[in-house]
This record gives structure tokens, sequence and C-alpha cells, in this order.
């Protein structure tokens, strides 16, 4: 009886030996390391994950998201190393690193064990690896450490190196302003202020060109009659007011006429010979009237002869 006994109870070993086999299959070996065991709030760490097998055997890396669970994350996951081994020909074996981190401090994290899944060609059998704690940490406090109030800015004294720029600033600033309004002046009085004025032309040279000029176009022998007293007007107005310093430009005829016996600028003969230039011109321009070729000429002429007479003769300088 005793030795029945002793055959059942090897019997039974041996049939839960051979149902435990596959959790120590020698065609695979799994083993999940951390380079160490604990780091502090923000630190990193690699997890390496290292499997040897048969070349029989296929076998595929599981693919870890950015975390690992709750609290731990997955910073970077490196390229799978191959190690073989010249002993153990038909083996073949495997690493991955994965470098984790965490953000919460005091605490132990029981990391989740990782699965893999091979193909033995008929069947696919799948294994777990170990376990593994991780504990993170705050740094420690230095309890020399007295944290004080913050500070309030601290007033200084303006210095005149920090002032002197601002105030040069504003001191060139001004000069620029004024010498620009000192230019503008003088240019509009015809007073440059880096090369000298030009001489303005006297009243009787700017006449005769602009006579001669007129005389060149010949408008009233194309008909153009209207046109030909108009700048006859003009010609002798311009002369008046840059000559006599009257405002002929604005006045009406009788107005220039006015002004010019009043003042006594101009003798009573050459009024006259005025007089019927702006008589025939007024006609033409306001009344339609057409004159005769004689009475063109006529004006034409009294204009130049106005011109001559009363001319401002400018001094010679000898030298």
């Amino acid at each position: 009886m005793k030795l029945t006994r002793k055959l059942i109870l090897l019997l039974l070993a041996a049939l839960i030996g051979a149902k435990s086999a596959p959790a120590q299959d020698d065609d695979i070996l799994i083993k999940l390391s951390l380079e160490r065991d604990s780091i502090l709030v923000g630190d990193q760490v690699d997890m390496t994950l290292l499997v040897s097998y048969s070349k029989s055997i296929l076998f595929s890396f599981p693919t870890l998201g950015d975390t690992l669970m709750p609290g731990v994350e997955v910073v970077k996951t490196s390229k799978i190393d191959t190690l073989r081994s010249k002993k153990e020909e038909d083996r073949v074996s495997v690493q991955r690193k994965y470098t984790l981190t965490s953000f919460d401090g005091n605490v132990i994290y029981t990391l989740p064990k990782i699965m893999l899944s091979l193909n033995r060609g008929v069947a696919v059998d799948t294994f777990t690896s170990n376990e593994l704690t991780l504990k993170v940490a705050f740094p420690p406090m230095d309890s020399a450490f007295t944290p004080n109030d913050i500070k309030p800015p601290v007033q200084y004294p303006v210095t005149f190196a920090e002032a002197a720029p601002y105030v040069g600033g504003g001191i060139l600033l001004i000069a620029l302003i004024a010498f620009a309004i000192y230019c503008l002046s003088r240019r509009g009085s015809n007073r440059p202020l880096f090369f000298k004025p030009k001489p303005k032309e006297p009243a009787h040279v700017v006449a005769f060109r602009e006579l001669s000029k007129l005389k060149g176009e010949q408008l009233w022998q194309q008909g153009r009659v209207k046109e030909f007293h108009t700048r006859i007007s003009e010609i002798i107005r311009i002369y008046i007011e840059s000559r006599y310093s009257v405002q002929a430009m604005e006045q009406t005829s009788e107005e220039i006429l006015r002004d010019l016996e009043q003042s006594k600028l101009c003798l009573q003969e050459h009024l006259e010979s005025l007089r019927e230039v702006f008589y025939t011109s007024d006609l033409v321009k306001f009344a339609k009237f057409m004159p005769s070729p004689d009475e063109n000429e006529s004006c034409f002429h009294r204009t130049q002869l106005f011109v001559e007479k009363t001319k401002l003769e400018q001094p010679v300088n000898e030298f």
C-alpha cells in the first residue's frame, strides 16, 4: 500500500510539472529591468525590455504609447538592438529601451507588465514580463533655507550720464525743427541759404521778351484775335505790377489807369497810349469787337512804346 501511494504521488507531480512547462519555456526568456528604481520629479530613467528566443519563433516588440500608465510617461523609445551569441547560434536576443519620466512626487508606481505574443508556427502563445516598481520623490528641501518676501523696486536717482542722451536728443530735435523753419522762410522770400539768389529780371526785360514771343506766334494773322489781345493785356499788366508795384492783375483797366494817374507815376502822354491799348483789348475780350489789322498792329506798337518810355534803367557798376 505504501508503495502504491508513492507511485500515485510521483504521477501527480509529473502531471503538475507538465502543465506548468509553458511558463518556464526554454524557447523564450523575457526580462524587464530599470536603470534605477527611484527618481526625482521630472527626471528620466531607462526601462529595458530584453527578449531571448529561438530562431524558430516569430516575434515582434509591442508598441507602447506616450503614457505607460497614469502618472508615468514614455519620453522616448529606442531602436531595437540585436544581441547574438556565438555559443547559442540558434537563439536571438533583442532589447529595446524606453525612457520614462513622471511629474507626480512621493508616489511608488507598480509598472504594468508587458505582454508579448510568439508565433510558433502552429499556435500563438502570450507571455508577460516581470513586474517592476518605480519610486518618484520630490527634491529634498534645504532645512537651512528660509523664504523671504519679495523686495520692492529700489529707486535710484537719475544720473547725468543717463539723462544726457535724452536731453541732447531733445535739443538736437528742436534745433533741426528751427533750422527747417528758417530754411523754408528764406526760400519763400527768394533768399536761399546755401547759394546766392538769382537776381530778379527787370520788368521791361521780361515784357520785351514776351512781346517778341507774341509777335513770332502771329496770332491775329491766324484769326486768333481775342487770344492776341488777351496776351497783350496780360503782358502790360505784369509789367505795370512789377514796375510800379500796383496790383494790376487784380484790377480792371480803369482802376489801373486811375491809380497810375493819382500817384503820378506816369506822364499823361504815356497814360493816353496805355488807355488806347486797354480800350481796344477790352472791346475785343468783352464786346466781341473785331479790330482791323492796322488796329492790331497799333495796339502792339503802343504796348512796346509804353514799356520803352517807362522802363527803369538799371545802374551800371563800374569797376
